[in-house]
């Protein structure tokens, strides 16, 4: 079920009825609280059962399993028995997605090597690496004294399956989302603003561009070999807006529509093409993904707080290997990982040991700044071949085509694209603009009723004129 359907609009109708005014009705608020969550938490495995009804049972037993070990977890006195019941909850979780996300990945490795022929098709359950990072916080945090277990089971289930993000994200904290499960909500206190503007910003970002620039970076992917060097860059480009038009309209989405019942859920992007340096832009892109890589795997390594500088360069290229690896079993996956890996380490050199040593005039400052965003996005793009390509051959074949001029008989810029493009780079200039006057708790430019009605219209407008029940998955489903 995806949010850019009608299918999707007809689930959350009902959901959004059934919520706010016939349970809303309860008298009782303890009353109206249990049967909200219970009606939710039905709610969300329904939605989850619409792709495969099976792997409920996956969700299911990994949530029983992590229930018990928190309870288990923060009445244990004894250190080995704490740790005993977080190594069971760790095994249960990192082993189906091991076996899950991984089998096919390690038997094709084993085939390539011995030249063998094993194969078992392992069919992959949507969101399962969300879903699982997210289950695996929550006992990584009742270890450590951070939060106590939930005293209800249907509580701390909603926690692990709330629809609007159980399949892409953002990765919620139980820190953040079980003490809002606490809390009756009223039908007037939802920011119906708030929550269309990031549900249509979510469609515009998905239907509008994300799927149709996707026609100038498929067909590349699915025959690299066929294109020349401007053709090639025209799809790694269409691919690097797709992605995130794609990812980033999700994660609007939402955050939206968790608003509409009453829930705030974490900013997942924030103007990442913007970045002009690769650490700024991993604070800025999947942050739910980046902050929890931080927070319980560089950390735990040591961080930055290590002995000698070495290690922290290890630990922060292990992260980043994992977080390749997480994305998906493929080499590609992991070569993106270890390039994302590398550049961090020297952009920290950079800054540690030479970038003091530049001064500036003011025209000077900026233009190095245009060049230090034009390096960072040509690493950027560049990178995305990896994770985008179906094979390393094709990744090479790419990145030859990028950089080695070739015969091409359509080595053209198309028109929709530049205008997909127009439109990327403006929304996220203006986008800029925004947040930074919200930061300043300025009066932004869309404060003007007039112009906000004008932009919904023409959302709106876009939204139905690109729009369809036909449109693709979004990208990370597969993750």
């Amino acid at each position: 079920m995806i949010f850019s359907t009608s299918l999707f609009l007809v689930f959350f109708t009902i959901v959004f009825i059934v919520y706010w005014f016939i349970l809303g009705s309860i008298k009782d608020d303890d009353k109206k609280l249990k049967a909200r969550i219970v009606f939710l938490l039905l709610a969300s495995y329904y939605f989850y059962m619409s792709w495969n009804p099976l792997f409920i049972l996956l969700i299911l037993f990994s949530t029983v399993v992590d229930y018990i070990a928190s309870k288990k977890i923060h009445a244990s006195t004894s250190q080995k028995r704490k740790k005993l019941f977080l190594v069971l909850s760790l095994i249960t979780n990192l082993g189906f997605l091991a076996y899950f996300k991984y089998v096919n990945f390690f038997l094709g490795t084993v085939n390539d090597i011995s030249g063998s022929n094993f194969f078992v098709d392992v069919v992959l359950p949507v969101g399962i690496s969300f879903y699982t990072f997210q289950s695996m916080c929550y006992t990584i945090d009742i270890y450590y004294g951070k939060i106590k277990p939930s005293k209800d089971f249907f509580e701390f289930s909603l926690y692990v399956t709330f629809f609007p993000q159980l399949v892409a994200g953002p990765i919620v904290r139980a820190i953040d989302f079980i003490p809002q499960l606490k809390i009756n909500q009223y039908f007037r206190d939802i920011n119906f603003q708030l929550a269309a503007n990031y549900i249509i910003l979510g469609l515009v970002k998905k239907v509008v561009i994300a799927d149709n620039i996707a026609q100038f970076s498929d067909p590349l992917f699915a025959n690299p070999d066929q294109f020349g060097i401007i053709t090639t860059w025209v799809g790694v480009m269409a691919y690097s807006i797709q992605i995130y038009c794609d990812f980033s309209g999700y994660s609007d989405m939402a955050i939206g529509v968790a608003a509409l019942l009453g829930f705030k859920l974490m900013e997942n992007f924030n103007m990442p093409y913007n970045a002009t340096d690769i650490t700024v832009f991993w604070r800025k892109w999947h942050i739910s993904l980046s902050t929890w890589l931080r927070d319980y795997l560089f950390i735990p390594l040591g961080g930055s707080r290590v002995s000698k500088k070495i290690f922290y360069y290890r630990n922060l290229m292990l992260t980043m290997l994992l977080g390749g690896l997480w994305h998906g079993a493929s080499w590609n996956f992991v070569v993106w990982g270890g390039l994302h890996g590398g550049a961090l380490i020297i952009h920290k050199l950079y800054k540690t040991k030479y970038a003091d040593n530049f001064k500036f005039s003011k025209l000077g400052a900026s233009a190095y700044t245009v060049f230090a965003w034009v390096l960072t996005m040509i690493f950027v793009m560049v990178t995305w071949v990896f994770f985008r390509a179906q094979t390393f051959g094709d990744a090479t074949q790419v990145l030859q085509n990028m950089f080695i001029p070739t015969e091409s008989i359509n080595d053209t810029i198309p028109i929709v694209f530049i205008a997909l493009l127009g439109i990327t780079v403006i929304g996220h200039f203006l986008g800029i603009k925004y947040y930074k006057e919200v930061e300043e708790q300025q009066q932004h430019m869309f404060s003007n009723p007039y112009l906000q009605g004008a932009l919904f219209g023409l959302a709106i407008f876009l939204i139905l004129l690109f729009g369809s029940d036909n449109n693709q998955a979004f990208i990370y489903f597969q993750f």
